[in-house]
Protein backbone atom coordinates (compact mmCIF):
# COMPACT_ATOMS: atom_id res chain seq x y z
CA UNK A 1 0.00 0.00 0.00
CA UNK A 2 1.78 3.59 -0.99
CA UNK A 3 1.96 6.13 1.79
CA UNK A 4 0.19 8.73 0.40
CA UNK A 5 -2.94 5.96 0.64
CA UNK A 6 -2.47 4.81 3.65
CA UNK A 7 -2.84 8.56 4.64
CA UNK A 8 -6.74 8.56 2.97
CA UNK A 9 -7.42 5.60 4.67
CA UNK A 10 -6.01 7.27 7.88
CA UNK A 11 -8.28 10.06 7.29
CA UNK A 12 -11.44 8.25 6.59
CA UNK A 13 -11.49 6.34 9.15
CA UNK A 14 -10.70 8.97 11.88
CA UNK A 15 -7.30 7.54 12.70
CA UNK A 16 -4.78 10.76 13.87
CA UNK A 17 -1.14 10.47 12.02
CA UNK A 18 0.78 11.81 14.24
CA UNK A 19 1.93 9.15 16.32
CA UNK A 20 3.09 7.04 13.67
CA UNK A 21 7.01 7.13 15.02
CA UNK A 22 6.02 5.79 18.14
CA UNK A 23 7.37 1.92 19.04
CA UNK A 24 4.93 -0.87 19.03
CA UNK A 25 4.39 -3.84 20.23
CA UNK A 26 4.19 -7.37 18.68
CA UNK A 27 6.35 -9.29 16.73
CA UNK A 28 7.24 -8.83 13.28
CA UNK A 29 4.45 -8.19 10.45
CA UNK A 30 6.69 -11.03 8.62
CA UNK A 31 6.50 -13.88 11.25
CA UNK A 32 4.71 -16.45 12.12
CA UNK A 33 3.79 -18.32 15.19
CA UNK A 34 4.02 -22.24 15.28
CA UNK A 35 1.89 -24.77 16.50
CA UNK A 36 0.75 -24.58 19.80
CA UNK A 37 0.05 -27.55 22.64
CA UNK A 38 -2.83 -26.57 23.99
CA UNK A 39 -5.88 -28.19 25.54
CA UNK A 40 -9.64 -26.73 24.56
CA UNK A 41 -9.92 -26.48 28.42
CA UNK A 42 -6.67 -24.46 28.48
CA UNK A 43 -7.51 -22.36 25.67
CA UNK A 44 -11.18 -21.52 27.40
CA UNK A 45 -9.27 -20.56 30.96
CA UNK A 46 -6.95 -18.04 29.60
CA UNK A 47 -9.78 -16.09 27.35
CA UNK A 48 -11.84 -16.48 30.91
CA UNK A 49 -8.52 -14.84 32.39
CA UNK A 50 -8.60 -11.79 29.55
CA UNK A 51 -12.78 -11.56 29.05
CA UNK A 52 -12.95 -11.13 33.23
CA UNK A 53 -9.53 -8.65 33.46
CA UNK A 54 -10.99 -6.64 30.68
CA UNK A 55 -14.60 -6.21 32.52
CA UNK A 56 -12.77 -5.20 35.86
CA UNK A 57 -10.88 -2.79 34.13
CA UNK A 58 -14.41 -1.31 32.55
CA UNK A 59 -13.61 -3.38 29.32
CA UNK A 60 -16.66 -5.28 27.96
CA UNK A 61 -16.00 -6.24 24.42
CA UNK A 62 -12.67 -8.47 25.43
CA UNK A 63 -12.57 -10.51 22.26
CA UNK A 64 -10.89 -7.84 20.66
CA UNK A 65 -8.08 -8.48 23.20
CA UNK A 66 -8.62 -12.17 22.50
CA UNK A 67 -8.03 -11.69 19.00
CA UNK A 68 -4.43 -10.12 19.90
CA UNK A 69 -3.03 -12.94 21.58
CA UNK A 70 -4.13 -15.25 19.04
CA UNK A 71 -2.43 -13.72 15.89
CA UNK A 72 0.99 -13.15 18.27
CA UNK A 73 1.62 -16.07 19.87
CA UNK A 74 -1.95 -18.63 19.06
CA UNK A 75 -2.70 -18.29 22.52
CA UNK A 76 0.64 -19.84 23.57
CA UNK A 77 2.48 -18.05 27.21
CA UNK A 78 4.86 -20.45 27.82
CA UNK A 79 7.70 -22.40 25.95
CA UNK A 80 6.64 -25.79 26.65
CA UNK A 81 3.49 -24.84 24.92
CA UNK A 82 5.48 -23.89 21.92
CA UNK A 83 9.15 -25.00 21.82
CA UNK A 84 9.60 -23.43 18.33
CA UNK A 85 9.85 -20.28 19.82
CA UNK A 86 12.77 -19.01 22.20
CA UNK A 87 12.54 -19.15 25.67
CA UNK A 88 12.00 -16.63 27.89
CA UNK A 89 12.97 -15.43 31.79
CA UNK A 90 11.08 -18.15 33.98
CA UNK A 91 7.52 -17.82 35.25
CA UNK A 92 5.29 -18.83 37.79
CA UNK A 93 2.64 -19.13 35.37
CA UNK A 94 4.78 -21.79 33.77
CA UNK A 95 5.60 -23.79 36.83
CA UNK A 96 8.99 -22.44 37.07
CA UNK A 97 9.96 -22.92 33.17
CA UNK A 98 10.30 -20.17 30.51
CA UNK A 99 7.37 -18.17 29.30
CA UNK A 100 7.17 -18.27 25.31
CA UNK A 101 9.98 -15.09 23.83
CA UNK A 102 9.47 -13.96 20.10
CA UNK A 103 11.67 -15.48 17.83
CA UNK A 104 11.77 -12.64 14.95
CA UNK A 105 14.26 -10.30 16.25
CA UNK A 106 16.91 -12.07 15.64
CA UNK A 107 19.05 -15.59 17.31
CA UNK A 108 17.73 -16.27 20.52
CA UNK A 109 20.31 -15.58 22.44
CA UNK A 110 20.92 -11.84 22.06
CA UNK A 111 17.10 -12.15 24.22
CA UNK A 112 15.58 -9.69 22.35
CA UNK A 113 11.90 -10.82 21.51
CA UNK A 114 8.84 -10.36 22.97
CA UNK A 115 7.55 -12.18 25.97
CA UNK A 116 4.18 -13.79 26.76
CA UNK A 117 1.04 -14.42 25.14
CA UNK A 118 0.79 -10.53 24.07
CA UNK A 119 4.41 -10.09 23.11
CA UNK A 120 5.66 -7.17 25.43
CA UNK A 121 8.91 -6.04 23.99
CA UNK A 122 11.21 -3.18 25.02
CA UNK A 123 14.67 -3.92 24.04
CA UNK A 124 16.03 -7.05 25.54
CA UNK A 125 14.36 -9.89 28.17
CA UNK A 126 15.91 -7.48 30.64
CA UNK A 127 14.87 -4.35 29.60
CA UNK A 128 10.99 -5.55 29.18
CA UNK A 129 11.33 -6.74 32.71
CA UNK A 130 12.78 -3.79 34.06
CA UNK A 131 10.04 -1.57 32.14
CA UNK A 132 6.87 -3.33 32.82
CA UNK A 133 8.09 -5.30 36.49
CA UNK A 134 8.51 -8.58 37.13
CA UNK A 135 4.70 -9.47 36.72
CA UNK A 136 4.99 -9.01 32.96
CA UNK A 137 6.02 -12.46 32.29
CA UNK A 138 3.18 -14.07 34.37
CA UNK A 139 0.10 -14.94 33.05
CA UNK A 140 -1.92 -12.34 34.35
CA UNK A 141 0.70 -9.46 34.47
CA UNK A 142 0.69 -9.86 30.41
CA UNK A 143 -3.07 -9.28 30.14
CA UNK A 144 -2.74 -6.45 32.74
CA UNK A 145 -0.76 -4.72 30.31
CA UNK A 146 -3.00 -4.83 27.33
CA UNK A 147 -5.64 -2.83 27.75
CA UNK A 148 -3.52 0.15 29.13
CA UNK A 149 -1.26 0.05 26.26
CA UNK A 150 -4.24 0.19 23.94
CA UNK A 151 -5.98 2.84 26.13
CA UNK A 152 -2.84 5.03 25.37
CA UNK A 153 -2.35 4.49 21.81
CA UNK A 154 -6.31 4.87 21.19
CA UNK A 155 -5.86 8.64 22.95
CA UNK A 156 -3.00 9.24 20.59
CA UNK A 157 -4.15 8.24 17.29
CA UNK A 158 -8.22 8.07 17.11
CA UNK A 159 -9.83 10.97 16.51
CA UNK A 160 -12.61 12.16 19.33
CA UNK A 161 -10.92 10.31 21.73
CA UNK A 162 -9.04 12.00 24.43
CA UNK A 163 -9.55 10.00 27.62
CA UNK A 164 -9.67 6.49 28.96
CA UNK A 165 -13.44 6.64 29.11
CA UNK A 166 -13.53 7.09 25.64
CA UNK A 167 -11.44 4.75 24.82
CA UNK A 168 -12.52 2.20 26.29
CA UNK A 169 -16.18 3.06 25.16
CA UNK A 170 -15.02 3.03 22.03
CA UNK A 171 -13.39 -0.36 22.26
CA UNK A 172 -16.96 -1.48 23.99
CA UNK A 173 -18.85 -0.46 21.04
CA UNK A 174 -17.11 -2.28 18.06
CA UNK A 175 -19.44 -4.87 16.75
CA UNK A 176 -16.99 -7.94 15.70
CA UNK A 177 -18.68 -8.55 12.08
CA UNK A 178 -16.73 -7.79 9.15
CA UNK A 179 -17.91 -4.79 6.85
CA UNK A 180 -18.63 -2.99 9.84
CA UNK A 181 -17.30 0.45 10.06
CA UNK A 182 -16.07 0.58 13.44
CA UNK A 183 -14.69 -3.00 13.37
CA UNK A 184 -12.73 -2.27 10.16
CA UNK A 185 -10.98 1.10 12.08
CA UNK A 186 -10.35 -1.06 14.77
CA UNK A 187 -8.40 -3.66 12.50
CA UNK A 188 -6.39 -0.84 11.32
CA UNK A 189 -5.65 0.49 14.18
CA UNK A 190 -4.22 -2.63 15.75
CA UNK A 191 -2.25 -4.09 12.91
CA UNK A 192 -0.59 -0.20 12.95
CA UNK A 193 -0.55 0.79 16.89
CA UNK A 194 0.11 -2.23 18.04
CA UNK A 195 2.10 -4.35 15.38
CA UNK A 196 3.58 -0.88 13.95
CA UNK A 197 2.28 -1.91 10.05
CA UNK A 198 -0.07 1.07 9.05
CA UNK A 199 -2.23 -0.05 6.44
CA UNK A 200 -0.91 -3.23 5.76
CA UNK A 201 -4.12 -5.31 4.34
CA UNK A 202 -1.74 -8.82 5.01
CA UNK A 203 -1.47 -7.81 8.67
CA UNK A 204 -4.94 -6.21 9.29
CA UNK A 205 -6.34 -9.83 7.66
CA UNK A 206 -4.51 -11.58 10.53
CA UNK A 207 -6.10 -9.95 12.90
CA UNK A 208 -9.11 -9.99 11.80
CA UNK A 209 -8.98 -13.69 11.25
CA UNK A 210 -7.64 -13.98 15.01
CA UNK A 211 -10.79 -11.81 16.22
CA UNK A 212 -13.44 -13.48 14.28
CA UNK A 213 -12.03 -17.03 15.37
CA UNK A 214 -12.02 -16.07 19.35
CA UNK A 215 -15.68 -14.88 19.19
CA UNK A 216 -16.41 -18.14 17.53
CA UNK A 217 -14.97 -20.31 19.23
CA UNK A 218 -16.60 -19.57 22.70
CA UNK A 219 -20.05 -17.81 21.35
CA UNK A 220 -21.20 -14.37 21.84
CA UNK A 221 -22.72 -15.40 25.32
CA UNK A 222 -19.01 -16.11 26.83
CA UNK A 223 -17.63 -12.62 25.97
CA UNK A 224 -20.80 -10.88 26.86
CA UNK A 225 -20.25 -9.40 30.53
CA UNK A 226 -21.00 -6.35 31.88
CA UNK A 227 -18.52 -4.76 34.00
CA UNK A 228 -18.85 -4.99 37.81
CA UNK A 229 -16.63 -2.02 39.43
CA UNK A 230 -15.55 -2.36 42.65
CA UNK A 231 -17.37 -0.61 45.67
CA UNK A 232 -16.14 1.75 48.05
CA UNK A 233 -17.76 1.38 51.61
CA UNK A 234 -17.38 3.25 54.62
CA UNK A 235 -14.99 2.53 56.93
CA UNK A 236 -16.01 1.57 60.53
CA UNK A 237 -15.03 2.86 63.64
CA UNK A 238 -12.54 -0.15 64.17
CA UNK A 239 -10.69 0.94 61.43
CA UNK A 240 -9.72 -0.65 58.48
CA UNK A 241 -7.33 -1.17 55.17
CA UNK A 242 -8.03 0.44 51.82
CA UNK A 243 -6.09 -1.64 49.10
CA UNK A 244 -5.50 -0.76 45.77
CA UNK A 245 -7.67 -3.04 44.47
CA UNK A 246 -10.21 -1.36 46.52
CA UNK A 247 -13.17 0.45 44.84
CA UNK A 248 -12.37 3.64 47.27
CA UNK A 249 -8.70 3.63 44.88
CA UNK A 250 -8.78 5.28 41.82
CA UNK A 251 -4.96 5.72 39.71
CA UNK A 252 -5.20 8.27 36.98
CA UNK A 253 -2.73 9.49 34.14
CA UNK A 254 -0.85 7.38 31.37
CA UNK A 255 -1.80 4.42 31.77
CA UNK A 256 0.70 2.51 29.68
CA UNK A 257 3.29 3.45 32.66
CA UNK A 258 1.55 1.82 35.79
CA UNK A 259 3.14 -1.48 36.44
CA UNK A 260 1.84 -4.24 38.79
CA UNK A 261 4.28 -5.70 41.27
CA UNK A 262 3.92 -8.29 43.58
CA UNK A 263 5.31 -6.76 46.56
CA UNK A 264 2.97 -4.79 49.10
CA UNK A 265 -0.06 -5.90 50.80
CA UNK A 266 -1.45 -9.19 49.76
CA UNK A 267 1.28 -9.74 47.12
CA UNK A 268 0.18 -7.01 44.75
CA UNK A 269 0.21 -3.04 44.35
CA UNK A 270 0.82 -0.46 41.68
CA UNK A 271 4.32 1.33 41.07
CA UNK A 272 5.50 3.79 38.22
CA UNK A 273 8.13 6.11 38.14
CA UNK A 274 9.23 9.59 39.81
CA UNK A 275 9.24 12.61 37.72
CA UNK A 276 10.62 16.41 38.49
CA UNK A 277 7.82 18.08 35.94
CA UNK A 278 5.87 21.05 37.36
CA UNK A 279 2.66 18.95 36.93
CA UNK A 280 1.59 15.08 37.76
CA UNK A 281 0.94 12.42 34.94
CA UNK A 282 0.78 9.20 37.53
CA UNK A 283 -0.64 9.94 40.47
CA UNK A 284 -3.38 7.65 43.36
CA UNK A 285 -5.96 8.52 45.24
CA UNK A 286 -7.76 6.69 48.20
CA UNK A 287 -11.42 8.02 49.25
CA UNK A 288 -12.35 8.17 52.69
CA UNK A 289 -15.46 8.05 54.07
CA UNK A 290 -16.29 7.41 58.03
CA UNK A 291 -19.21 5.58 59.57
CA UNK A 292 -18.36 7.42 63.19
CA UNK A 293 -16.53 10.28 63.82
CA UNK A 294 -12.98 10.84 65.35
CA UNK A 295 -9.25 10.79 65.35
CA UNK A 296 -7.27 8.48 63.17
CA UNK A 297 -3.79 7.20 62.76
CA UNK A 298 -3.49 7.38 58.88
CA UNK A 299 -0.49 5.08 57.36
CA UNK A 300 0.46 3.87 54.18
CA UNK A 301 2.59 0.67 53.46
CA UNK A 302 6.13 0.70 51.46
CA UNK A 303 8.51 -1.77 50.58
CA UNK A 304 11.93 -1.08 50.10
CA UNK A 305 12.05 -4.01 47.83
CA UNK A 306 10.42 -1.92 45.70
CA UNK A 307 9.67 1.55 46.28
CA UNK A 308 12.82 4.06 45.38
CA UNK A 309 11.47 7.46 46.31
CA UNK A 310 12.87 9.31 49.05
CA UNK A 311 10.89 11.94 48.67
CA UNK A 312 6.85 10.57 48.21
CA UNK A 313 4.80 13.68 49.18
CA UNK A 314 1.15 12.58 50.27
CA UNK A 315 -1.43 15.35 50.87
CA UNK A 316 -4.10 14.56 53.57
CA UNK A 317 -7.63 16.50 53.72
CA UNK A 318 -9.24 16.49 56.77
CA UNK A 319 -12.16 17.96 59.32
CA UNK A 320 -9.08 20.30 60.12
CA UNK A 321 -8.01 21.11 56.67
CA UNK A 322 -5.09 19.65 54.63
CA UNK A 323 -1.74 18.25 56.11
CA UNK A 324 0.91 18.07 53.59
CA UNK A 325 3.44 14.93 54.34
CA UNK A 326 6.62 13.72 52.74
CA UNK A 327 8.49 10.21 53.40
CA UNK A 328 10.81 8.04 52.45
CA UNK A 329 9.39 5.07 50.33
CA UNK A 330 12.67 3.56 50.39
CA UNK A 331 13.33 3.84 53.95
CA UNK A 332 10.91 0.84 55.47
CA UNK A 333 9.56 -2.52 54.42
CA UNK A 334 5.93 -1.96 56.27
CA UNK A 335 3.69 0.68 57.93
CA UNK A 336 4.96 4.52 57.51
CA UNK A 337 2.47 7.25 59.45
CA UNK A 338 1.03 10.39 57.58
CA UNK A 339 0.03 11.72 61.06
CA UNK A 340 -3.05 11.45 63.36
CA UNK A 341 -6.45 13.57 61.79
CA UNK A 342 -9.60 14.41 62.80
CA UNK A 343 -12.64 13.11 60.57
CA UNK A 344 -16.55 13.59 60.67
CA UNK A 345 -18.70 11.21 59.83
CA UNK A 346 -20.50 11.63 56.35
CA UNK A 347 -17.56 13.95 55.05
CA UNK A 348 -15.52 12.55 52.10
CA UNK A 349 -11.68 13.20 52.51
CA UNK A 350 -8.62 12.08 50.67
CA UNK A 351 -4.89 11.17 50.74
CA UNK A 352 -3.50 12.11 47.65
CA UNK A 353 0.32 10.95 46.16
CA UNK A 354 1.62 12.08 42.76
CA UNK A 355 4.93 10.71 40.43
CA UNK A 356 6.11 14.40 40.33
CA UNK A 357 8.55 14.10 43.54
CA UNK A 358 11.03 15.99 41.66
CA UNK A 359 13.40 13.65 41.48
CA UNK A 360 13.98 13.23 38.09
CA UNK A 361 12.72 10.64 35.21
CA UNK A 362 16.05 8.92 33.84
CA UNK A 363 15.69 6.12 31.49
CA UNK A 364 19.10 4.69 33.18
CA UNK A 365 18.16 5.45 37.07
CA UNK A 366 14.56 5.47 36.89
CA UNK A 367 13.32 6.02 40.60
CA UNK A 368 10.49 3.63 41.44
CA UNK A 369 7.40 5.40 43.16
CA UNK A 370 4.88 2.64 45.05
CA UNK A 371 0.85 3.33 45.47
CA UNK A 372 -0.18 -0.06 48.00
CA UNK A 373 -2.43 0.11 51.11
CA UNK A 374 -3.57 3.03 53.37
CA UNK A 375 -4.43 2.06 57.12
CA UNK A 376 -6.61 3.59 59.67
CA UNK A 377 -6.60 3.44 62.79
CA UNK A 378 -8.53 5.19 65.92
CA UNK A 379 -6.57 6.57 68.62
CA UNK A 380 -7.45 7.73 71.78
CA UNK A 381 -8.26 11.82 73.03
CA UNK A 382 -4.53 11.83 73.63
CA UNK A 383 -3.23 9.87 70.99
CA UNK A 384 -0.02 8.13 70.16
CA UNK A 385 1.20 9.05 66.99
CA UNK A 386 2.50 11.64 65.39
CA UNK A 387 0.59 14.60 66.01
CA UNK A 388 -1.89 16.43 63.50
CA UNK A 389 1.34 18.07 62.31
CA UNK A 390 1.48 14.58 60.13
CA UNK A 391 5.40 14.64 60.76
CA UNK A 392 5.73 10.79 59.80
CA UNK A 393 7.36 8.28 62.20
CA UNK A 394 8.91 5.64 60.30
CA UNK A 395 8.47 2.42 59.60
CA UNK A 396 6.50 -0.13 61.56
CA UNK A 397 6.96 -3.76 60.73
CA UNK A 398 3.74 -4.90 62.72
CA UNK A 399 2.08 -4.87 59.18
CA UNK A 400 3.23 -7.24 56.95
CA UNK A 401 3.41 -6.22 53.02
CA UNK A 402 0.81 -6.40 49.97
CA UNK A 403 -2.30 -5.01 49.07
CA UNK A 404 -4.74 -7.11 49.93
CA UNK A 405 -7.82 -5.24 52.08
CA UNK A 406 -8.80 -6.33 55.47
CA UNK A 407 -10.63 -4.42 57.95
CA UNK A 408 -13.89 -2.87 57.95
CA UNK A 409 -13.85 -1.78 54.36
CA UNK A 410 -12.35 1.36 52.38
CA UNK A 411 -13.40 4.79 53.14
CA UNK A 412 -10.42 6.73 52.29
CA UNK A 413 -9.90 8.06 49.55
CA UNK A 414 -6.02 8.63 48.29
CA UNK A 415 -7.11 10.72 45.70
CA UNK A 416 -5.04 10.54 42.72
CA UNK A 417 -5.00 13.88 40.41
CA UNK A 418 -5.00 13.41 36.85
CA UNK A 419 -2.19 15.10 35.74
CA UNK A 420 -1.96 17.40 32.24
CA UNK A 421 1.34 16.02 31.21
CA UNK A 422 1.10 12.79 29.05
CA UNK A 423 5.41 12.57 28.20
CA UNK A 424 7.31 10.66 25.44
CA UNK A 425 8.85 9.21 28.33
CA UNK A 426 5.79 6.71 29.42
CA UNK A 427 6.20 5.53 25.86
CA UNK A 428 9.57 3.96 25.91
CA UNK A 429 8.38 0.03 26.66
CA UNK A 430 6.24 -0.55 23.44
Amino acid sequence: MSRIFACAVIAALGIASSASAEPVSGHDPAWEPGPVALTTAQRKARAEIIRDTAAAAGMTNAALLAGIGEVETNFAHCWSEATWACQGPASSSCNGGPVIAGAADGPCSSQQGGLGMFQFDAGTYAQTVATYGATIVTMQGNVDAVIPFLVTRAIQSVDGINTQAEALAWMNSIKIQDGDAQYEKWLYFVAWRYNGCMGCTTQINKYRAGTNKLRDEFGADFWNVTAQPATCVPIGAAGGTIDDKDGCFTKSGTLASWYPSTKGTGGACWFTYTTNDPQEDNNGSWKLTFEADGRYRVEVNTDASLAQTHQAHYTVTHADGMTEVTIDQAAATGLQSLGEFTFIAGETYTVHLGDNTGEPYVSTAKVAIMFDSVKVTPVDATGDGSGSDGTGDGGDDSMSTGCSTSGSGGALTLVLVAGALVRRRRYQHV
